[in-house]
């Protein structure tokens, strides 16, 4: 009969372990989180782009910036984007006194990327509505950094009117 030691069974059954682990993590289908936008703000950078932030809320809560080349007829010729991913979350909620409840501040980190496609209207040199932007996830930092790649979409309205502008982003990674 022949046996094997028991080193070489621990060790057969950590590398088994190790291998199981890599075949998940890395077999493991993208998710797709949905965010909602509000309170557009917009300026324009020193290459002539314009800079559309909006507050995002949702499975993604933070600042949505999106930084955007059009064409005369509103079509998004290039840009860019990032989500800082960033918020305040109530510590203590069953306290009696603001004191008492406390704040803390959750920075989970940014995903960015690049604008591929999509559609803008204007309005007196002001974007007043963006429509499907084609978003390409190529970074992340900090709980985000493993993100390899991923893709999205955008749409908002009313992007000239901060109280009234509304939107929506969808990310997958």
């Amino acid at each position: 009969m022949n046996k094997t030691p028991k080193w070489a069974r621990a060790a057969l059954c950590l590398i088994a372990t190790v291998l199981v682990a890599s075949v998940l993590a890395y077999g493991q289908s993208p998710s797709t989180y949905n965010i909602n936008l509000a309170l557009a703000e917009q300026s324009q950078d020193d290459q002539g782009r314009q800079v559309v932030t909006m507050m995002a809320s949702g499975d993604l809560p933070g600042l949505l910036t999106l930084v955007l080349s059009t064409g005369p007829d509103g079509t998004v010729t290039d840009g860019e984007w990032s989500l800082v991913v960033s918020y305040v979350t109530i510590v203590n909620p069953n306290g009696q006194t603001e004191e008492e409840k406390g704040e803390t501040l959750v920075q989970k980190g940014v995903l960015s990327g690049t604008v591929l496609a999509g559609g803008t209207s204007l309005n007196n040199g002001l974007v007043s509505a963006i429509s499907y932007l084609q978003l390409d996830l190529s970074h992340g930092t900090v709980q985000y950094a493993s993100v390899p790649n991923g893709s999205g979409s955008a749409t908002a309205t009313a992007t000239d009117d901060r109280a009234n502008s509304a939107g929506s982003a969808t990310l997958t990674f």
